[in-house]
């Protein structure tokens, strides 16, 4: 008798809670073409009240597992529903499943989207900061994929859609976490971050899940592990960047820091005349680099300087150490003697950790 009754009061809040989320479902078809714009606007404004920075890592990995956890589900969902669509006969569970499967998507759909959007948002500072423009657009722009509801139920169904979420999901909180969690280890950082991208776009449906190969699944994976492939061939200050260092406010001067003759130069511009003349009375020009880097980090750094995008040197300077609280760690490398800055237009300084991570580029722009 107890176990009866404990079964009928299981059911019943079952009912009790399906009955809620079709409620929710109705209201949401009511304001259907409300709904949209309410969620595009919540998105863009979260991304100016969320708090960013290191402290968050926790949270933010949590959202990430929550995220794929997610997303593989949602993706075996439309698996499970397209082969009880195509049965002739169906029992009372896979009927019931059916008749919710609206309200089923619903749920996940709206889960993913608001997990996603937040580790896009939480991001997407720390590619500006970097100025890592060309990842920074390609983010931007599934931001906005992410925002509208109607493009993104459409676009959450492919296949391929979801695999590159995941992919870019995973490169965005590596990047961030890695420095984070793994302070000591940025001499490995991609070559885990290889390992991570392969793990998050491997066919897990086809293998694991419903052990019935997919096409779809299969051809996305090898398409996406091709760019994966011929990540680590492409010039490091292209790839994927660690995104919890960069260097902040930097700038440029005659003679380093602590001198007398110090002087600032004013918005990383100067006139050519200015600069021949202070190199000509044995000054020398120095790029002063703040990098911001997480607590733990203790890495020597080189830059490499560039007369219009031609290498002239590579300096090594002493070690940086992060901080927790987005401190700034001041370091700066200088350089008296160039060649051939008649016809200069413009100074770049790439600055690299020991292992080739790349940090930042700062520029001073020369004019006539």
């Amino acid at each position: 008798m107890q176990r009866q009754l404990f079964q009928i009061c299981n059911f019943y809040e079952a009912w009790s809670v399906l009955k809620l989320l079709s409620k929710t479902k109705i209201l949401y078809n009511k304001y259907s073409r409300l709904l949209p714009w309410a969620s595009l606007i919540w998105g863009i404004g979260s991304s100016f009240l969320l708090t960013r920075d290191y402290s968050k890592a926790t949270r933010l990995g949590i959202f990430t597992c929550a995220f794929f956890i997610l997303i593989i589900l949602m993706s075996t969902w439309y698996s499970y529903i397209n082969s009880i669509s195509s049965q002739n006969r169906l029992n009372k569970l896979h009927l019931g499943l059916h008749k919710k499967k609206e309200l089923f998507e619903f749920i996940g759909l709206t889960a993913t989207q608001y997990f996603i959007q937040y580790i896009f948002m939480f991001c997407i500072p720390f590619l500006y900061f970097k100025e890592e423009w060309i990842w920074l657009f390609f983010l931007v722009f599934f931001v906005g994929m992410t925002l509208w509801d109607p493009f993104w139920v459409r676009l959450f169904k492919i296949q391929f859609f979801r695999l590159l979420l995941r992919l870019i999901a995973s490169c965005l909180v590596f990047g961030f976490l890695y420095a984070v969690l793994f302070p000591t280890y940025l001499d490995f950082y991609y070559v885990f971050f290889s390992i991570i991208c392969f793990i998050a776009i491997f066919p897990w449906n086809s293998f694991v899940i419903n052990r019935k190969i997919k096409v779809s699944e299969m051809s996305a994976s090898f398409i996406l592990t091709l760019i994966i492939a011929c990540h680590p061939f492409i010039p490091s200050d292209y790839q994927f960047p660690v995104i919890s260092i960069w260097i902040e406010n930097s700038k440029f001067s005659f003679n380093k820091p602590g001198k007398e003759t110090f002087k600032i130069i004013k918005g990383n511009i100067i006139s050519r005349n200015e600069l021949m003349l202070n190199l000509s009375n044995g000054k020398k020009l120095c790029a002063i680099t703040p990098v911001v880097a997480p607590l733990g980090v203790f890495s020597v750094v080189y830059q490499e300087w560039y007369v219009d995008n031609k290498f002239l040197e590579s300096i090594v300077l002493p070690k940086i150490s992060g901080s927790e609280i987005l401190e700034k760690y001041n370091t700066f490398s200088c350089k008296k003697y160039f060649m051939k800055l008649e016809n200069a237009k413009k100074l770049t300084i790439k600055t690299y950790l020991k292992n080739g991570i790349y940090v930042g580029t700062q520029s001073l722009i020369i004019s006539d």
